[in-house]
């Protein structure tokens, strides 16, 4: 990869988590639309080991992506209820991630009897 194509990469990710992105972009494609696919390929898979990795790389996604989510809706121009949604869906959203992360180590932690 060369060095203008590295540079691009690094500004996009600079300016997502810098809320550079409109927030209906962000929120709309990034949490809904890539969230969505992401959600919909994990609900498929089977082993109890895939559903692991599947849904940590899940969690994984949801939790970068609501930061940017937040760091959009701050710099939001338009109506505050627009703003306030978008937070709270970013927050419940780390929250839910976190408990689901937090599952998967009670349950793979060597005391864990089902």
């Amino acid at each position: 990869m060369n060095d203008k194509a590295m540079e691009g990469k690094q500004n996009f990710f600079r300016r997502i988590y810098s809320g550079g992105f409109e927030l209906f972009d962000v929120f709309w494609a990034g949490f809904v639309l890539v969230g969505g696919v992401i959600s919909l390929s994990a609900s498929k898979l089977e082993t109890v080991e895939s559903i692991i990795i599947g849904d940590c790389l899940k969690s994984g996604y949801f939790i970068l992506i609501s930061v940017a989510v937040w760091k959009s809706a701050s710099v939001y121009q338009g109506k505050k209820v627009w703003k306030i949604l978008a937070k709270l869906t970013a927050v419940l959203t780390v929250i839910g991630s976190i408990f689901t992360l937090g599952l998967w180590a009670i349950y793979l932690s060597p005391n864990y009897t089902p």
